[in-house]
């Protein structure tokens, strides 16, 4: 029976003590700023070394803002691969409906670094786009992608344990004014969330008409970072189309007995 109770305090023991990159995986957060505008004037570095402002970037189009670094040994890549097949299946034209933007979180990455990662996507999922829609960045103050990070809501850390940052795995869509529009949570968001992200942060002016009814029918919850469909929403466009058919079927009736 002694024993029985040694080894249960054993593997309570076992599983209950931390291990060091526990407190930095527990202080990485997403904080719901939706409507939030950031600072424009904040400084990055794109993969050519040009130094640019936030709001040079920013045009008549969203911009998707990915927070990452360019040596993650995973996460990121999974990130931006989940992204990019989004845009892949999208039906809008990257450059002219939205542009990208990746942001290092690592002060000490540098713009041959991000050269490097752009030009690994561009030919491994986006050969045959001519719009430069992608900029990979760095930072050349350590204060500017802090104070980027907290607009966002970004919570992160660095773990000198594995020398890794830890991270969470989210895109904002950003609208022409810099305003924080939405945010989609994971490494694989559907091209129907980023098609419905980035028409609801263009105002609609890049949505056909089956865009502007799945707006209608969906509706986005920051929480969860992606969309749901609204059953009320749908049941109004069902009962609008019911009618327009029934309308459509009396008018032909009534024709047909007219000519009779």
């Amino acid at each position: 029976m002694i024993k029985k109770a040694y080894i249960i305090i054993i593997i309570n023991l076992i599983f209950s003590s931390d291990t060091p990159s526990d407190k930095y995986l527990n202080s990485i957060d997403v904080e719901n700023k939706i409507g939030d505008k950031i600072d424009t004037s904040i400084s990055l570095v794109n993969e050519s070394g040009d130094s640019f402002k936030l709001s040079e970037f920013l045009n008549y189009s969203p911009t998707v803002l990915v927070m990452a670094y360019y040596e993650c040994p995973m996460l990121c890549s999974m990130v931006m691969n989940g992204l990019s097949d989004a845009i892949n299946g999208s039906n809008l034209d990257p450059g002219l409906d939205f542009n990208v933007l990746t942001v290092s979180i690592d002060p000490s990455e540098n713009s041959d670094l991000a050269k490097q990662k752009k030009n690994s996507y561009i030919n491994q999922y986006f050969s045959e786009i001519k719009e430069d829609f992608w900029t990979f960045s760095v930072v050349s103050n350590s204060s500017d992608i802090n104070k980027l990070s907290d607009q966002l809501g970004f919570n992160y850390s660095y773990d000198s344990y594995t020398d890794q940052y830890a991270h969470p795995a989210v895109i904002y869509i950003l609208n022409e004014e810099g305003e924080i529009s939405h945010h989609l949570f994971g490494v694989s968001p559907s091209p129907n969330d980023f098609t419905l992200a980035i028409n609801e942060a263009s105002n609609g002016k890049f949505a056909s008409i089956f865009d502007k009814i799945l707006l209608y029918c969906y509706q986005y919850n920051p929480d969860a970072g992606s969309y749901s469909i609204v059953a009320t929403n749908v049941m109004k466009l069902s009962g609008v189309a019911t009618m327009f058919a029934m309308a459509s079927f009396l008018s032909f009736y009534w024709y047909k007995e007219g000519i009779v």
